[in-house]
Parts: structure tokens; C-alpha cells; sequence
């Protein structure tokens, strides 16, 4: 098993897969992954436009522009549980209008077509982040908003379901993990299902032609992880790269918005539960944003 730390906002609370862990791996090469693409494309989504070009080609996934200009996006998974991870993220998150528009799916080749956002979201501007918290907060509230077949497909993530569970294998001090999950209980009631760990990154925000942000990576979302991984990551995000935002400025737009859409955060129970992952997940920093 491999133990080193990932890096990054969320160092210590994660743990780096080992090379060779995936059974079937992609082709890196761009030019054989682009005729890949085309058979795929031929073959389980025919209604998508053409030229393909192969934008990226890595060990786990790999992306393609279709039609020239770009209009849509091919993505492939190699990974069966990242594919399924980002066709639920849509399946949980319609209606929210916070991912680019998904056009077709194929569980057979692990592969979806949603729009192609070429615009970058600035995030660099208090205005452009608000945008940025605004979407995380959707997400973060988007069980209240369920439909009732969705809400019935997730009844077994509910906290309420869950709460005499025994804390995830990778939590390494149940008791701050039970304090956390009290305090999500009780923002968001204990019939909420935890959505959270989104791959936050300033090149994955874009804008939708309606001027609206959009996350254009959302195959790491989990209903088991609660939002602070991605409040977390937002702190680190406001400091970095040349932002100058206040992570104390971050966790209060946070609040404003989650409890604009209907939870009920105090700010003190905002910085418990922040902590409280901390501690029980042995992260290495809250990046200043319990301060």
C-alpha cells in the first residue's frame, strides 16, 4: 500500500494511488487515442460532431474536442469507478446548471459528450470567486432539491441512514469524525446526503454561454465526504497563484450562501466542523480558513 501524502490543499488527508494500480489503462499516445476516439464516437455516440482532436492523453482519462470550432467534449474514463463517479455527479447535480450540459453517456466504453467550455472563469476577482462559492454551495445544498426518485436512490447516504455506521476506513479518529457528521446534522438536517471532494482548480472553472460558472471536473464527487474538503480547498484557493482573497472572507461567503439555499450554519459551527475534519482525517493545514 502506498502511504505518501498528496499534496496540495487537502495534504495528509488523502493518499496517493501506486503506478500500475489501474487493471486497463489508456492509450497515451495522442494519435492512437484519437482514432480510439473516433470508433468510440462512430460506434456509441453517434450524434456527436465532428472533427475529433485529442486535447489530453493520460494513464486514467482522456479528453477530445469535437467539431471545429470545439462544440463538445469526448471524455474517456479507464477507470470504471471514475466514470460512474462523474455520470452520477450529473445525475445528482441536474437542474443545478453548475457542470457543462451532458449530451450522451456509454457505460459500455466508459465515455461521455457534454459541451465544450472554452471560456475561463476569472477567479482572481472577489466577484469571480463569490461565482465560484456560489456553485459550490449549490452543490453542497442540491440534496434538498432532489426530485423524489432521486431522493429515494440516495436514502442509503443520508446522515440518518449512516449516523451508527462506523467512521470511512481512511478516518483516523472516529470520534472527531462523529463530532463532524453532528454538526452537518445539524446545518442541514439529518436527512442530508453529504456531497462533497470536487477537484477544485482554477482552470476548471469556466463560463457557459449564459455567462454562468460552470466546473468542468466533477468525476471525484462523493455522497459520503461532506462539503469540507471543498471548503477546505477554496481557502487554499483564495491564496494562491497571486489571489489575495481572505479565507476568513471564503468561509463567510460560504455561509451566506449555503444559508441563502437552506442550511443553518452558525459561523462557529462552520469553524467546529472544519476542525473537526482536521482532526479527524489528520489534514495537514485548514489553510487559515477556521481563522
Amino acid at each position: 500500500m502506498n502511504t505518501t501524502a498528496l499534496a496540495g490543499p487537502l495534504a495528509g488527508a488523502a493518499r496517493v494511488r501506486p503506478d500500475g494500480w489501474l487493471a486497463t489503462p489508456l492509450n497515451t499516445n495522442p494519435a492512437c487515442a484519437e482514432a480510439q476516439a473516433r470508433s468510440l464516437i462512430y460506434r456509441h455516440h453517434p450524434a456527436a460532431p465532428g472533427p475529433v482532436r485529442c486535447l489530453t492523453a493520460r494513464y486514467r482519462t482522456a479528453t477530445f474536442t469535437l467539431g471545429d470550432p470545439p462544440r463538445r467534449l469526448l471524455k474517456r474514463h479507464g477507470d470504471e469507478a471514475g466514470y460512474l463517479g462523474e455520470v452520477l455527479a450529473y445525475q445528482l447535480l441536474d437542474g443545478e446548471r453548475v457542470l457543462p450540459a451532458l449530451h450522451s453517456t456509454s457505460d459500455t466504453t466508459r465515455t461521455l459528450v457534454v459541451d465544450f467550455l472554452h471560456q475561463s472563469a476569472d477567479i482572481a476577482t472577489a466577484d469571480g470567486f463569490d461565482d465560484l462559492i456560489a456553485s459550490v454551495a449549490a452543490i453542497h445544498t442540491a440534496p434538498a432539491r432532489w426530485d423524489a426518485a432521486t431522493a429515494d436512490t440516495m436514502n442509503l447516504w443520508r446522515l440518518d441512514a449512516s449516523a451508527d455506521a462506523p467512521a470511512p476506513a481512511w478516518v483516523g479518529r472516529h470520534a472527531a469524525w462523529r463530532h463532524l457528521v453532528q454538526l452537518i446534522v445539524g446545518a442541514h438536517g439529518d436527512t442530508h446526503v453529504p456531497l462533497g471532494h470536487l477537484d477544485l482548480k482554477a482552470d476548471h472553472c469556466r463560463r457557459r454561454p449564459d455567462g454562468r460558472l460552470a466546473l468542468i471536473d466533477a468525476e471525484t464527487l462523493r455522497p459520503d465526504l461532506t462539503g469540507m474538503p471543498d471548503l477546505i480547498t477554496l481557502a487554499y484557493l483564495a491564496t494562491t497563484d497571486g489571489r489575495t482573497l481572505s479565507p476568513r472572507w471564503v468561509r463567510q461567503t460560504y455561509r451566506r450562501h449555503t444559508n441563502h439555499l437552506g442550511t443553518q450554519w452558525s459561523d462557529a459551527g462552520l469553524v467546529g466542523a472544519l476542525r473537526a475534519f482536521a482532526d479527524a482525517t489528520g489534514l495537514a493545514s485548514l489553510h487559515a480558513a477556521d481563522q
